[in-house]
C-alpha cells in the first residue's frame, strides 16, 4: 500500500520523467503494482478528446477553445491525469486542486494574482497550487500534459 500511496503522491513528478524522456513519445503513468493494476498510455488514439472553453465571463480576448482527454481517475477521485490543448486566448482561471503541468507545444504566459507573469514553453514543467487565481494567456497553441491532486479547495 505505501508504494501506491507514493506513487499517488509522485504521479506528476513521473509523469514529467516520461514526458522529458521524449514528450512526443507514448508517456506511461504508474498507478499501482500487482492486483490488476497496470500502467495507462496517453496513446492519443485511447481516448476521445472533450472540447470546451472558459465560461465567458472568464475570457479576456481571443478564443481559446480548448480539448481535454482525462486518462486516468484515481477510485477516491483525488488525482487525475491527462492530455490538454488550447488555442490562443487569456482568461482567468482559479485552481481547487494542486495542479501539474508538462508543457508539450506553444507558449503560454501564467499570471498570478500579484501580477507576477511566468512565461512556460514546450519542455517546461511547473506547478500550480490549489488555490492558484490569475490568467493563463496562451499566445500559441499549446499542448500539456497535465495531473490534478488533492481534495479540491
Amino acid at each position: 500500500m505505501e508504494i501506491a500511496r507514493l506513487l499517488h503522491t509522485f504521479g506528476g513528478p513521473i509523469l514529467a520523467l516520461f514526458g522529458g524522456m521524449g514528450a512526443r513519445s507514448v508517456a506511461t503513468l504508474v498507478i499501482g503494482m500487482g492486483q490488476g493494476r497496470k500502467t495507462i498510455d496517453f496513446a492519443p488514439a485511447q481516448r476521445q478528446s472533450k472540447l470546451c472553453r472558459p465560461e465567458r465571463e472568464r475570457i479576456v480576448s481571443g478564443d481559446p477553445a480548448q480539448t481535454v482527454r482525462f486518462v486516468y481517475h484515481s477510485e477516491d477521485s483525488l488525482f487525475s491525469a491527462g492530455a490538454w490543448t488550447c488555442q490562443p486566448g487569456k482568461w482567468h482561471i482559479e485552481f481547487a486542486q494542486n495542479g501539474f503541468v508538462h508543457i508539450l507545444e506553444g507558449v503560454a504566459s501564467v499570471t498570478d494574482g500579484d501580477g507576477l507573469a511566468k512565461t512556460y514553453r514546450a519542455g517546461d514543467t511547473f506547478v500550480s497550487p490549489s488555490g492558484f487565481a490569475g490568467t493563463w494567456d496562451v499566445r500559441e497553441p499549446v499542448r500539456k500534459y497535465f495531473t490534478l491532486g488533492g481534495p479540491p479547495g
